[in-house]
Formats: structure tokens, sequence, C-alpha cells
């Protein structure tokens, strides 16, 4: 019995090495990349730009240098919340993304936590994990982006009752990246 536990847990962590390796390897690789990066005068502080308004393309830089063009091309507002889901004295809405890997590398990423929504009111709000029905959401937030091709989908918003739209604001690799591009919602 005690030599099928030992083999047992010799798989889950030959499993879990296999799986872990290329993380490892890939995060070196980036690491590398990054510290050369941050040596004086090799890479600045991007510009503050102007917002763009919906429909306009933002080429933005995630960590690690990884470029790729996001769209707001739709707010949808009011959103519906399917089957009465939707939490009483809130108005969701969806901002409807298209993400487009410019990179030469698979990028991951999450919608949700790259994703924000200025209130009318001032306030910022993060994204709220609703369903709708008039757009499909990334999975969960999540995305995975292979050079060269793209993803469209929506992150969901619940506003308190009479606030808007004011800004859509999308800070890639989850707001850790010094690049940030903004839209306007008229």
């Amino acid at each position: 019995m005690r030599f099928c536990r030992l083999d047992l847990m010799r798989r889950w962590v030959v499993a879990l090495c296999v799986l872990v390796l290329p993380l490892v390897s890939c995060s070196a690789e980036t690491a590398e990349k990054a510290k050369s990066e941050s040596s004086p005068g090799a890479r600045q502080t991007p510009a503050p730009r102007s917002a763009a308004h919906i429909g306009q393309t933002l080429e933005l830089m995630r960590i690690g240098g990884q470029k790729i063009a996001v769209t707001l091309t739709e707010v949808i507002a009011p959103a519906t919340v399917p089957n009465g889901w939707g939490t009483v004295g809130k108005t969701y809405l969806a901002t409807k993304l298209r993400i487009e890997n410019a990179g030469t590398t698979t990028i991951v990423g999450n919608s949700n936590s790259d994703v924000t929504v200025m209130g009318s009111d001032g306030q910022n709000y993060p994204a709220d994990f609703a369903t709708v029905d008039e757009c499909k959401d990334f999975a969960y937030g999540w995305f995975l982006i292979p050079a060269g091709s793209s993803n469209t989908g929506c992150v969901v918003f619940a506003l308190p009752t009479g606030v808007t739209a004011a800004k859509v604001r999308y800070a890639p690799s989850s707001g850790i990246s010094q690049d940030v591009g903004e839209w306007l919602n008229p």
C-alpha cells in the first residue's frame, strides 16, 4: 500500500514539473527581457494620450513588451442580465472589446481585471461577473490569443441606477503595464 502511494505521488510530481517547467522558462525569458528594457534610456514611461472614441483602436504595450491593439466596438447600456439575476438598484452595461495580438508570441490575460469604467459620478467601477443577453463575454474574463489573431468579447459592469459610463479604461496586464488606453462614452 505504501508503494502505491509513493508511486502516485511521484506521478503527480512529474506531472506538475511538466506543467510548470514551460511557465518557468517563459517567465525567465520575460524577466530577462524586462531587465534589459529597464536599463537607463532603454524604455521611457509612455506619454499621456488623448482619449479615443468608440470604434477607434488603441495600440497598447503589455508587460514584457507584448503589443496589443484594443478596439472598444460598443457600449451596451442598459444591458439585460438574464433570468432576473441582476441586483436591485444597479444598471448593467457591457463594453464590447476586440483585442488583437500584434506581438510575436501567444498572450494570456483577463479582461475583467484589465477594464474599468469611470462613471458619470466620477467613481471608477471594476467589472461585474454577470452575463448579459446582448453579447458574449470572454471565458470568464480570460483570453488566450495567438500572435496575429484576435478575440472579441464583453466585460460587464453594474453601476448604481442613474450613473452612466463616462469613460472606459483598458490597463493591460491587469493594470501592471504603464500603458493605458481610454475611450470617451458620449
